[in-house]
């Protein structure tokens, strides 16, 4: 049985089940749950979200959609667990300088 890491950033805790396992996750905390309960629960790699929001009660009407979205985006999913202590976020690509020269600009302060 695979397991992923979910964290908690919205500002709630959440509490499901699956298969008959209640799944507790309080706010800021990683809980550890089979990846089967994340595509059930929160609709792990799945395109359609609308029938996890609507179990999960983030959504009552379909004009609710975008601010549920919001709410599911702060459920960070990883496959790893996180260490105690350090924060989870995502890669940043770092974008070199442009070549002043070719650039044609001066990067002097004045």
């Amino acid at each position: 049985m695979t397991l992923v890491s979910v964290t908690n950033k919205w500002v709630k805790p959440v509490e499901a089940s699956f298969e008959y396992v209640l799944y507790r996750f309080p706010v800021n905390e990683a809980v550890e749950i089979p990846v089967e309960a994340a595509r059930h629960i929160f609709g792990y790699e799945q395109e359609n979200k609308v029938p996890y929001l609507t179990r999960l009660a983030f959504i009552q009407t379909m004009n609710d959609i975008p601010e549920g979205i919001k709410i599911l985006e702060k459920f960070r999913i990883t496959e790893a667990t996180p260490k105690p202590d350090h924060f989870i976020s995502p890669v940043v690509e770092r974008v070199p300088l442009p070549n002043a020269r070719r650039a044609g600009g001066n990067i002097r302060a004045a």
